[in-house]
C-alpha cells in the first residue's frame, strides 16, 4: 500500500514575475543586471517561450539554457528548464533545476515548490516531497491541497506520525471534514491503531449526521477494527434512513455470506441488485458465485432467475442481464431459453463475438441445424474472417445431409484460414463429409493431412480410428491411434468407446464389453455405448443382455 495515495499533478503555466514594467516581465532579477544584459536576456527568454508553445522542446530547451547563461539568477528560467527536462525524460536535470528555482527565488512561489514536491514524489523521494508540501502548508495555510499532499507523502515515506500531525493540523484549521478524516482512518489503520481510526470516523459521522456515505465509511472502519456488530448496526441505520442504498445491502450481504448465514445474505444481495449505486460489474461478480454452485444445488434456480429478471428490469439496454439468464438456463439444460436470452443480448450488441459463440453452442445442444445455418450466415456478415463460423456451418450442412455444401463451406473457410489449428478443423470437416459420402479414399487422405500437421490431435486420432473400425480395416493402425488419444485423455468415454469398437472389429467381444461398461459408468446417457454393447452381446449369443441394452438405448432416446 506504499503508493496507494498519489500526488495530484500541478498545472504548469508560463510564469511572469516581479517587475512593474511590461518591458521586463521576463526578468526576475530586476535591478541586478544592466539594461543591455536584461534586454538580451528577455529576447532569448521570450523566443524560448515561443518555441515551447510551438512544442519545439529541444529548441526551447537550448534557448532557456542560453537565457540562464545570460542571467544565472533567473528562477523563472530554472522553472521552465525543470519542466522541459522532465518532459524530455531527463529526470536528474529536472530535479536539479526545480531545486535551484526554489532556492533562488527571494520570495515563496507555490508553482516552484509544487513542481519540486511533485518531482520528489515521482522519483520515490517521499520524505523530501512531504517536507516541501509541509513547508507549503506554513506558507499557504488556506490551501487544503498542501495538507493532503504532505500527509500523503509522509504516509508513502512510512512516517505515519508526521502524516497524522499534518492531518490534525488540517482539522484545527478547517474542522472535521471528509478529506482529513478518511485519511486519518487510512493512516491509523496502517499503524495498527484501529480504535483511533474508529474515533476519527465516528467524529466525521457526528459532524455530518445526515450524510449516509460517511456512515458507510464508518461501517467499513468498524469491520476493519473487528467490530462487526457495530458495522451491522450502522448499515441497518443507513437502510432505515434510506432503503435504496444498495451498497449498504451489499455490505450486509458480504458480512452474512462470510458468517454462513445464507438466507440473510441472499435477501440483502437481492435488495442490493435493485439499486444503481452498486455498479453492475459488482453485481455480476457477486452472482457468479451462485452460478458456480447451481449444478450442485438446483434450489438456487429461483434466486438466480430473480437476479436475472431484476437486472433486466434495471438495465434493459445492457447485455449482462441476458447473458446471466442465458447462462442460468444453459446450466439447467434448458438451451431453448438460453438461446432466447442470448439472442436478446445480440440484438443489443451484435459486434460482440462471444455472444455468437454462445448462440451457436445453444444451437448445437439443441441439434437445430437449420437455425445453426441461419445464425452462422448472419454472423459471417459481421465476422467474415472468423474460421470457427465456417466450421460450425460446415458441420451443420453435413448434419443436414447437404454434404457437398458442407465441403464448399469448409473450402471457403480454408481460403481465409491462416492458423494451423483452424486449417486442421476445416480439413476435419472435409474428412467427415467425404466419410458420409463413403468416399473413404478422400476421407482418409484428409485425416492423414491433419495428422501430418499434428500427430497428437486426440479428436482426429479418435475419429480416424473409429472410421477404420467401422470399416473393419487397418485395425492395427486404428488401435495405435486410439492408444495415443487415450494417453492424452485416458478417461474420455468417446475414446474408450472407439477402443471397444476396435476390439469388437477384432472379435474380442468380452474385452470390448469391459471397456463399454466403463464408458457407461462415466457417461450413462451415451446411446452409442448401449448400441455397441448390444452388438457385442449379440456376437456372444447372449440375447437377453442384447435386448436389455436395446431397451436402455430406447429409454435414453425417450428421455430426450
Amino acid at each position: 500500500m506504499g503508493k496507494a495515495l498519489y500526488i495530484s499533478l500541478f498545472v504548469l503555466s508560463l510564469l511572469s514575475v516581479g517587475c512593474k514594467s511590461s518591458a521586463t516581465l521576463a526578468s526576475d532579477t530586476c535591478g541586478q543586471t544592466d539594461y543591455a544584459t536584461q534586454k538580451k536576456f528577455e529576447k532569448v527568454f521570450f523566443e524560448a517561450n515561443k518555441q515551447k508553445v510551438l512544442n519545439n522542446k529541444e529548441k526551447s530547451l537550448e534557448l532557456y539554457n542560453t537565457a540562464l547563461a545570460i542571467n544565472p539568477k533567473s528562477h523563472a528560467t530554472m522553472y521552465q528548464l525543470a519542466s522541459l527536462n522532465y518532459k524530455l525524460d531527463r529526470y536528474q536535470e529536472a530535479v536539479a533545476f526545480a531545486q535551484k528555482a526554489v532556492a533562488t527565488t527571494p520570495v515563496y512561489n507555490h508553482w516552484y515548490s509544487g513542481l519540486l514536491g511533485e518531482f520528489y514524489n515521482k522519483f520515490g523521494k517521499y520524505k523530501e516531497s512531504a517536507d516541501v508540501f509541509a513547508a507549503m502548508v506554513n506558507q499557504e495555510p488556506e490551501v487544503r491541497k498542501n495538507y493532503t499532499e504532505a500527509a500523503n507523502q509522509y504516509y508513502n515515506a512510512k512516517q505515519y506520525d508526521k502524516s497524522v500531525a499534518i492531518l490534525k493540523q488540517m482539522q484545527t484549521k478547517f474542522g472535521v471534514e471528509r478529506e482529513s478524516s478518511t485519511r486519518l482512518d487510512f493512516v491509523y489503520s496502517a499503524m495498527g491503531e484501529k480504535d483511533k481510526a474508529v474515533v476519527e470516523m465516528e467524529k466525521l459521522v457526528e459532524a455530518f449526521p445526515a450524510n449516509v456515505q460517511y456512515k458507510g465509511y464508518l461501517s467499513e472502519t468498524y469491520m476493519k477494527a473487528d467490530k462487526e456488530e457495530k458495522a451491522i448496526t450502522t448499515l441497518e441505520q443507513i437502510i432505515e434512513e434510506d432503503p435504496a442504498v444498495g451498497k449498504a445491502h451489499f455490505a450486509l450481504y458480504s458480512i452474512y455470506d462470510e458468517k454462513g448465514k445464507d438466507r440473510l445474505a441472499m435477501a440483502h444481495l437481492k435488495e442490493a441488485f435493485k439499486y444503481d449505486d452498486l455498479r453492475l460489474p459488482q453485481k455480476m461478480q457477486a452472482v457468479s458465485k451462485y452460478l458456480n454452485l447451481l449444478k450442485s444445488d438446483t434450489s438456487l434456480r429461483a434466486d438466480l432467475l430473480e437476479f436475472g429478471e431484476t437486472l433486466e428490469l434495471n438495465y434493459p439496454t445492457n447485455i449482462e442481464p441476458y447473458i446471466l439468464q442465458s447462462d442460468i438456463h444453459a446450466l439447467l439444460g434448458d438451451y431453448s431459453l438460453a438461446r432466447i436470452n442470448i439472442r436478446k443480448a445480440i440484438e443489443i450488441k451484435p459486434s460482440e463475438y462471444q455472444l455468437w459463440t454462445k448462440l451457436l453452442g445453444a444451437n448445437a445442444q439443441l441439434d437445430d441445424v437449420d437455425q445453426q445455418i441461419e445464425d452462422t450466415d448472419e454472423a459471417l456478415e459481421l465476422f467474415p474472417n472468423v474460421v470457427n463460423l465456417y466450421v460450425a456451418q460446415s458441420y451443420a450442412y453435413i448434419e443436414r445431409k447437404e454434404i457437398k455444401r458442407g465441403i464448399s463451406i469448409a473450402d471457403e473457410g480454408l481460403d481465409v484460414a491462416i492458423d494451423k489449428r483452424d486449417i486442421m478443423e476445416l480439413t476435419l470437416c472435409k474428412a467427415l463429409a467425404y466419410e458420409k459420402l463413403e468416399d473413404y479414399n478422400k476421407a482418409d487422405r484428409y485425416y492423414d493431412e491433419i495428422i501430418e500437421i499434428n500427430p497428437y490431435n486426440a479428436t482426429v486420432l479418435n475419429n480416424y480410428a473409429y472410421s477404420l473400425a467401422n470399416r473393419k480395416i487397418e485395425l492395427l493402425k486404428a488401435d495405435s491411434m486410439i492408444t495415443t488419444a487415450l494417453k492424452l485423455e485416458p478417461s474420455n468415454p468417446y475414446y474408450l468407446d472407439t477402443k471397444a469398437w476396435i476390439l469388437y472389429a477384432q472379435g474380442d467381444y468380452a474385452q470390448a464389453l469391459k471397456i463399454l461398461n466403463k464408458c457407461i459408468a462415466i457417461d450413462p446417457n451415451g446411446k452409442d455405448y448401449y448400441e455397441h454393447a448390444k452388438a457385442c452381446y449379440e456376437a456372444l449369443g447372449n440375447k437377453n443382455m442384447a435386448n436389455e441394452m436395446q431397451q436402455k438405448k430406447m429409454d435414453k432416446l425417450d428421455d430426450e
